[in-house]
């Protein structure tokens, strides 16, 4: 549930004085009878509690008061009391119901004016209970904000008797230039969302200074082109110059491209003999390693055919020799162990035969090495070959190149003097351009158009039509003659029956102005949005008619009875707000039970009050 305020008690205090009070009825509080009873000075205590006034004037009967109490119910947290001396100064936060002179200083003190950055001042913290701290609306047509402030709710919640008559707008407090946070903070009310998120419209003055800032840097850069360009021919002349020297470049480019062409095509044949080379020149490196190797095996083969050879002669020799050494290992006689029968004939022939049958294997294995080992040399001799036919084209290659390194270095001088040129007179042509568009650039700039700005605050159709739909059910509740009720956005004013309000009598506009405040509290309290949840109105029933009497028009238009009971009623029964009506006149009829009634009978009277402040007492005899 939204928070909301209700006002519980307005008491004023001083030393030796009778209380001054009202207490206020949860729904309901009616005050009424003469003027200059008191019941305006209710109006202005209340929003002199607030911290709306720096001062208050207080009739002669309230001389010798202090302090005023307004006791407040916060939803959520409590009763807490707002105390503040009657000659100004700060406020005073006590907790709980405080209605009696308090000799002790309060818990703590609330500044009275709104101090944006000061939450503990009296405006913050009535707009914190209501959940409205923080809340942001445009302050002018260019969506400049500033921070929402208790005076601007209040304004829509608490109504004067001057105000209330006035044909002037129930959103309007200022001056026409107020017109846009008037709008904003009714829009605020409408929608439940504030103007935090506005993109600020810069105003023409400052669009002037930020033209003139670029004025001055385009100006400069025009006077450094205009310097660059004072020696300069004319474009059309330079783009003349530029078409002939394209011309001459192109001849002298054909004859250039047709010899480098020639040349790079020998740069490439001689690059890819280069890469040949590096190929066959590792190529020869690992034959010639494998031909090395080749040679080192030929030669073991060599080797083992001769001790094989060895072997086959000396075979005769294996017949042991009691006294000598062993022909074949040279072991001395001691440490030789030979069969204790006689050599077999047949294992001589079949140890020559082995020597015979690897002899043959070593044979075939060199006579295949042989023919590898020619292969490998005749591929070295090949690869000798032709990398002397490479290298040698190579060379012829870098003779024909440095001869058409010649040719293409011969007509350079004009060519570069050429380019040259066609370089300086694009320069030439690009800096009138840019001149040309820096001219047009200062133009553009110099003239600071006015931003589009509006004084209306757009509000969402769809809930203004649900406000509109609020206030005629009330209107239809208090018994006023009309069948359609609508806020105009253009007239900033209700509607019934497509008549503006201020268009009409007094007594109408009074209880049109109350309509429109009652239908926004009671809007806001549907919807849970944000508002003090109370409503203080000054005089909304000036005058009326009883039956029967004729219906007066123009300035003198009236309601009837029916409308003031009706009016009364609903404040009671199905207001779900709080109100307080301060009026001239008495009730037509009792009011609806649980109101609370006030009568001020003055001092003429003989009424049970005579006003505000209670009849000083007496001196006995």
């Amino acid at each position: 549930m939204t928070s909301r305020l209700r006002l519980v008690h307005l008491t004023v205090v001083g030393n030796d004085r009778t209380p001054a009070t009202v207490e206020f009825g949860e729904h309901l509080t009616v005050i009424h009878g003469a003027s200059d009873t008191g019941k305006s000075h209710v109006f202005d205590l209340i929003r002199y509690s607030f911290g709306l006034a720096k001062e208050i004037e207080v009739p002669d009967e309230g001389k010798g008061y202090q302090y005023v109490h307004l006791g407040l119910h916060v939803a959520g947290v409590g009763t807490v009391t707002l105390i503040r001396d009657l000659t100004g100064g700060s406020i005073g936060l006590f907790d709980g119901d405080i209605r009696e002179l308090s000799t002790e200083p309060a818990p703590e003190y609330l500044k009275a004016q709104h101090i944006s950055k000061d939450p503990r001042s009296v405006s913050r913290y009535l707009l914190a209970c209501i959940g409205l701290d923080e809340q942001w609306v445009r302050k002018n047509q260019y969506n400049e904000t500033r921070m929402l402030e208790w005076r601007d709710v209040i304004r829509l919640a608490t109504v004067d008797e001057e105000t209330i008559l006035a044909k002037r707008s129930p959103v309007e407090f200022g001056q026409h230039a107020d017109r846009p946070v008037e709008a904003a903070i009714f829009r605020l009310f409408i929608e439940g969302d504030d103007d935090a998120g506005l993109t600020p419209i810069p105003k023409p003055a400052d669009l002037k200074k930020i033209s003139a800032n670029k004025l001055e840097l385009i100006d400069q850069v025009i006077a450094r082109l205009e310097e660059e360009l004072s020696d300069s021919a004319p474009p059309d002349q330079l783009r003349d110059q530029l078409a002939r020297l394209t011309s001459s470049l192109r001849e002298t480019s054909t004859a250039i491209d047709d010899v480098s062409s020639r040349r790079d095509g020998l740069v490439l044949q001689r690059s890819a003999n280069t890469s040949t080379l590096a190929e066959l020149r590792e190529r020869y490196d690992e034959l010639t390693s494998l031909n090395s190797r080749f040679g080192l095996l030929r030669a073991q083969y060599d080797s083992d055919l001769s001790r094989l050879e060895m072997l086959a002669q000396a075979t005769d020799l294996f017949t042991a020799d009691d006294e000598g050494s062993c022909p074949f290992c040279g072991a001395e006689p001691d440490h030789q162990h030979w069969p204790d029968t006689p050599t077999d004939p047949t294992e001589a022939a079949t140890f020559a035969s082995a020597i015979t049958s690897e002899q043959s294997k070593i044979f075939a294995l060199r006579t295949g090495l042989d023919q590898t080992i020619g292969a490998v040399q005749a591929e070295r001799r090949e690869i000798r070959t032709r990398f002397r036919s490479l290298t040698d084209e190579n060379a012829r290659h870098g003779s024909a190149i440095r001869q058409l390194d010649a040719e293409i270095k011969t007509p350079g001088s004009d060519l570069t003097q050429l380019l040259e040129v066609r370089s300086r007179v694009e320069r030439g042509i690009d800096a009138h351009s840019r001149l040309a568009d820096f001219y047009i650039l200062r133009a553009t700039t110099a003239q600071v158009e006015k931003p589009k700005t509006s004084t209306e605050v757009p509000i969402v159709i769809s809930d203004l039509h649900q406000f509109n739909e609020v206030a005629r059910q009330i209107l239809q509740q208090w018994s006023f003659p009309g069948s359609t009720v609508s806020y105009s956005i253009t007239e900033r004013d209700l509607m019934v029956d497509q008549r503006v309000r201020r268009v009409r009598g007094k007594g109408v506009r009074s209880i049109l102005h109350a309509l429109f405040n009652v239908a926004l509290a009671e809007y806001c309290l549907r919807r849970e949005y944000p508002h003090p949840g109370f409503v203080v109105l000054d005089s909304p029933i000036v005058s009326y008619r009883q039956a029967g009497d004729p219906e007066l028009s123009g300035e003198d238009e009236t309601i009837s009875t029916n409308v003031v009971d009706a009016f009364y009623a609903y404040l009671q029964n199905d207001f779900q707000g709080q109100s307080l009506i301060l009026e001239n006149k008495s009730p037509v009829s009792p009011l609806p039970d649980g109101s609370r009634e006030y009568f001020f009978g003055g001092a003429a009277g003989d009424a049970e009050r005579s006003g505000f402040y209670p009849e000083p007492r007496r001196e006995d005899g």
